[in-house]
């Protein structure tokens, strides 16, 4: 099913080879001045400082069954589109977002020095108060950003690197969690961030078969490897705001480490998804929100922000869709606005009782469930999901709908 910021694609098992890359004369070639990345000079002690495998070229996604190098989509994209490349310990990233000047914001400010700071630590050549980030700088702020979420995500999980197989078809002291080290997929996550909408459809056109005019989740399935893919120009022009690109990010990545948890096999239901991808994207701003769309259909992009108070008064007017129907929904084509807020508003109750709750439901909800076809049906995920409630959370969709209530009136503002 593929959806609006929605759409499912796995990791990437990738060709290294480090910068400078070596010609097959075994001469090395020389870069174009802006393929030099600035604060870490391509040097190799200091890329292991920062946590980079590689600059490229190395393998990115696939076409045909095969894996792609990063050089062939240069190749492909044109010498117009600049393109850096880097490679994490769980990620494969590529973005060719143009400089952005900081604007007079102080919540912006602040964030942006709180990231610089912490990426200061890994790269000492960044400086901590710049007037406007710079093409690598944002690549150097979008690699930390999704290994910090990966971390969190797996902190969350109570998982490390270790606990999921280094191959597939292997199990973790006799126990199955997935496919591969990556959360349970075979290969690193792949991220595309491109500034030109032109650009990013041109990708999609010729690596997925297809083109649309909103962020992309992919599964790359021969390699294993989960994509996202998005444009700056894309939505109007809002992710031109790094801000609003960030969270953007977090909302479809994060519903990619979900798929890929313990391997993807199956979609798991719709609220929960979207109801995660809010909660993470507003935890980075709760100005700028995303929603999921099938393709067939337009969401509802309201652009309020101050969802606490929306909520509240659906509550108190007993205008909200009970949990009994919402648990149910199959299709992003479902949720209206007021379900977005409300998915997200549950999840935020969810998430309030703990980490290993959220832990437990998540291995219940994940991994093969017919073993004959790695595939399940929705009644089989239903069925599933009423018993991964029960078990982790204590809950059924009365109890969930009275306990999440009372926690919205207790904690949500009038205004």
């Amino acid at each position: 099913m593929s959806c609006i910021t929605a759409f499912l694609a796995r990791l990437g098992m990738a060709i290294i080879i480090t910068v400078p890359a070596v010609a097959q004369s075994g001469k090395k070639q020389k870069l174009p001045k802006w393929k030099i990345d600035p604060y870490t000079k391509n040097e190799p002690a200091a890329m292991e400082k920062a946590g980079y495998v590689s600059f490229g070229p190395f393998g990115f996604g696939e076409h045909a069954g095969k894996d792609v190098s990063t050089a062939r989509i240069e190749a492909e994209m044109g010498k117009g589109v600049r393109f850096r490349w880097v490679e994490t310990k769980h990620f494969k990233l590529g973005s060719a977002l143009e400089k952005w000047i900081i604007p007079m914001d102080r919540e912006v400010k602040k964030k942006l020095r709180a990231e610089l700071k912490e990426l200061k630590k890994k790269i000492p050549r960044i400086k901590v108060k710049v007037k406007a980030l710079d093409p690598w700088l944002r690549l150097h702020l979008f690699a930390h950003r999704l290994e910090k979420l990966y971390a969190d995500f797996s902190k969350r999980l109570g998982v490390k690197d270790d606990s999921f197989p280094s191959k597939r078809g292997t199990y973790v002291d006799g126990r199955y969690m997935g496919e591969g080290p990556y959360i349970g997929q075979p290969a690193k996550y792949t991220v595309l961030l491109c500034h030109r909408s032109g650009d990013y459809t041109r990708y999609l056109r010729t690596y997925i078969g297809m083109a649309q005019t909103f962020a992309k989740r992919h599964n790359y399935k021969i390699i294993g490897s989960l994509f996202v893919g998005t444009a700056s120009e894309l939505y109007e022009g809002q992710l031109k705001h790094d801000t609003a690109m960030h969270t953007h990010v977090f909302f479809n990545v994060v519903q990619q480490l979900i798929n890929g948890f313990k391997f993807y096999t199956h979609d798991l239901p719709v609220w929960f998804k979207e109801g995660m991808a809010h909660w993470y994207g507003r935890n980075v701003s709760r100005k700028y929100n995303n929603f999921d769309q099938n393709e067939s259909t337009d969401a509802d992009l309201k652009k309020t922000w101050r969802w606490k108070a929306k909520v509240r008064a659906l509550v108190v007017m007993n205008t909200y869709t009970p949990a009994a129907d919402m648990l149910t929904w199959r299709d992003y084509g479902q949720i209206t606005f007021k379900n977005h807020m409300l998915c997200w508003s549950r999840i935020d109750y969810l998430m309030t009782l703990g980490d290993e709750k959220f832990a437990l439901f998540l291995h219940a909800m994940k991994g093969v469930i017919d073993q004959s076809t790695n595939l399940a049906s929705g009644k089989e995920i239903l069925k599933l999901q009423r018993k991964a409630l029960k078990e982790s959370w204590r809950i059924n969709a009365l109890t969930f709908d009275e306990k999440w209530k009372e926690y919205v009136l207790s904690t949500y503002p009038v205004r």
